[in-house]
């Protein structure tokens, strides 16, 4: 009386039952899964895994092995290995190279850069040790925390690097000034500790201000990402004080006289460029002021119709194996985005209220299906719809129907109706599995979503109206209706997270602004010359994220961290511009001698340590992930114009606010 021959032997055949033309149950089951397990047409099989959240990166890695392995199997060709998790795995695993390639990059042509400028490969020793001591530092602090190092956390050695080479650089030209004039080695050193102790330091706090404003994200992984560089900035700090007497009182080598003039004439003729610049722009002060704002607020207004791109899939390039792998399981399976939809539902399930879900299913691919929105929607209801079709099952009730298909796909029955709920007696939870298109445009996702909610909450008001109406208006759920109706799932979350990243940004960056603003004022004593310089640092993050606007791209999860973030990197330019400037004016330099000459003085090692960051964070442009391409671009461009507003509006805005 069973179905599925549980009742006894079935007499020998070789196409299992359930596959048999003549079976009811059989072709029901196969239209429930086509997309799913199979292709409509029955030329592609899948695979449907269900994995443990908690060791995701394991599994992962041992589906590559089996997709491998089953790639070299006689009459198996496109095996595709797709699912959220991949995706997430394959982004970490891109992230984690990039970072080890654009630090190892970055360092390299740093050093190059020393050489080239100062002519002193004790400050390459200096530089190393400082990198290593944060570096090193920073990950065994975080991991005693026991806060995991994230994916965004892989750049971490190459932001450290920035925040190191300026001021490496700048002690190395201190030092060398004071030996230039006859001081001795330990009188150079002594002179480098006093004078640039104070800027570094300043320095140091501001880059970890802007990074730490990244804590009021609502993203536990940047978050943790803005604690970890803030940290790291405050060990640059530690480590300079800790290895710079050490190394500059190594022994000089003589080869270094020989080359001197032809170091002289480089740093000169950048020196004489940096005074000219800032010259030009000091005396044309007021045009420069305005021509700013208006510039300010035109990048301002721009950046705030931007778009947001949330397919995660698109932050990788078109000819990238993941996205060709999606794109086969996209035609054939009739999409491969993933979803949920959860229902609060009553303990006992009755064939009405499973009718009542069909229902729901229909109208959601009614309402929202097609080429652009949901292409299947499969619950517990159509697995019992199914079995009701056979001779049996149609005497069934719906408990001893689910209990009939869980003894052939316990799996697949579990993950659609759960166990009675401890926390809510009388109630379980019923999973809604829903499909369509991952690669979608971001507004059609949002809709979509929401379309989901919207229909799904209609019908579960209607249902509990019915129920009281039926019990004499007592109802048994207990729930807010948002905790009865749930759409989620990787799908969800992914989609999500690029929003949230690009609202975040603007939470951060006016985090940052304030700190930051609040640190210069302490470092400079007066609330003018903070303002002055934190306004022309505001403008590279704004510049770059109206160009990508205006260039019809949408803001991914790269260009989303770079305004907090490049306020951090810009503005140490100008804390070391304003500590000339302010010993300039304390020797009675008037207001535009001392701004242009400090423009002058700290030009050449900004301009130095700008051209091998730009050129560092440059590599990551040819990167498969899409956004780390997107960063290293921005981060470049903003260091550029960061680098030239210093010399330029910075030194026109101090002369107009500083009378």
């Amino acid at each position: 009386l069973i179905p599925f021959g549980l009742g006894g032997d079935e007499p020998p055949n070789s196409i299992p039952k359930l596959m048999r033309e003549d079976d009811a149950v059989g072709r029901g089951l196969s239209e429930i899964f086509a997309g799913y397990t199979h292709s409509a047409d029955y030329s592609h099989a899948a695979v449907v895994a269900m994995i443990d959240d908690q060791t995701a990166a394991d599994t992962v890695a041992g589906l590559r092995k089996i997709a491998t392995w089953l790639s070299g199997q006689e009459g198996v060709d496109d095996v595709s290995l797709v699912g959220e998790p991949v995706l997430v795995d394959e982004a970490f695993a891109l992230v984690k190279r990039d970072g080890a390639r654009l630090a190892i990059v970055t360092i390299g042509l740093l050093s190059i850069v020393l050489t080239l400028a100062l002519m002193d490969l004790r400050l390459i020793v200096l530089m190393a040790l400082v990198i290593a001591f944060s570096v090193v530092v920073t990950r065994a602090t975080m991991y005693s925390a026991g806060i995991s190092l994230s994916l965004i956390a892989s750049i971490l050695t190459a932001i450290v690097t920035v925040i190191a080479v300026t001021a490496v650089l700048h002690l190395g030209v201190c030092y060398h000034s004071r030996r230039g004039r006859g001081f001795s080695p330990i009188q150079s050193v002594h002179e480098v500790m006093s004078r640039m102790a104070a800027p570094i330091f300043w320095t140091c706090a501001t880059d970890a201000a802007g990074f730490a404003a990244l804590w009021f994200s609502e993203i536990l992984p940047v978050r943790q990402f803005g604690l970890m560089v803030a940290l790291a900035a405050f060990n640059v700090f530690v480590a300079v004080i800790l290895f710079t007497p050490s190394c500059l009182m190594l022994p000089e080598l003589k080869w270094r006289q020989r080359v001197m003039p032809t170091r002289h004439l480089l740093t000169r003729s950048l020196r004489r460029l940096c005074f000219r610049i800032a010259a030009w722009f000091s005396r044309r002060k007021r045009l420069t002021v305005i021509g700013a704002a208006l510039l300010m607020a035109t990048a301002v207004w721009v950046v705030s119709g931007s778009e947001t791109e949330t397919s995660f899939l698109r932050n990788f390039r078109d000819d990238s194996s993941i996205v060709i792998d999606y794109g086969n399981v996209e035609q054939n399976l009739g999409g491969a985005g993933v979803w949920d939809l959860v229902l609060d539902v009553p303990e006992t399930l009755s064939n009405s209220f499973l009718s009542d879900v069909l229902e729901l299913e229909r109208q959601l691919l009614e309402d929202l299906g097609g080429e652009q929105g949901l292409s299947k929607a499969i619950s517990i209801a159509d697995a019992t719809e199914v079995l009701g079709r056979s001779p049996a099952g149609k005497w069934m009730s719906a408990p001893v129907r689910i209990a009939a298909m869980r003894t052939r796909l316990p799996t697949f029955i579990d993950a659609l109706i759960s166990e009675p709920l401890q926390e809510s007696p009388g109630r379980r939870k019923l999973r809604v599995m829903l499909r369509s298109g991952e690669g979608l445009p971001a507004e059609t996702k949002r809709n979509l979503i929401a379309g989901v909610q919207r229909i799904a909450s209609q019908h579960v008001r209607r249902w509990e109206s019915e129920s009281e109406a039926a019990s004499g208006g007592l109802s048994d759920a207990t729930n807010a209706l948002s905790d009865r109706v749930t759409v989620t799932g990787y799908y969800v979350i992914l989609t999500r997270l690029v929003d949230q990243l690009v609202s975040d940004q603007w939470t951060c960056f006016g985090a940052s602004a304030i700190l930051i603003w609040l640190l210069m004022s302490l470092a400079t004593r007066s609330l003018r010359l903070a303002t002055a310089a934190l306004v022309p640092n505001l403008l590279p993050a704004f510049l770059v994220l109206a160009t990508v606007a205006l260039m019809g791209d949408r803001v991914n999860m790269g260009a989303a961290m770079i305004a907090a973030v490049s306020v951090g990197l810009s503005i140490d330019g100008s804390v070391h511009l304003l500590s000339v400037y302010l010993r300039r004016r304390s020797i009675g330099r008037s207001t535009e001698h001392a701004c242009v000459s400090a423009a002058g003085n700290i030009g050449a090692p900004v301009m130095l340590a700008t051209l091998a960051l730009v050129a560092g964070f440059s590599v990551l442009s040819t990167s498969e992930f899409i956004p780390t391409a997107t960063f290293g671009t921005l981060v470049a461009w903003t260091l550029m114009i960061g680098t030239f507003v210093n010399l330029s509006v910075l030194p026109a805005l101090v002369n107009a606010l500083d009378r």
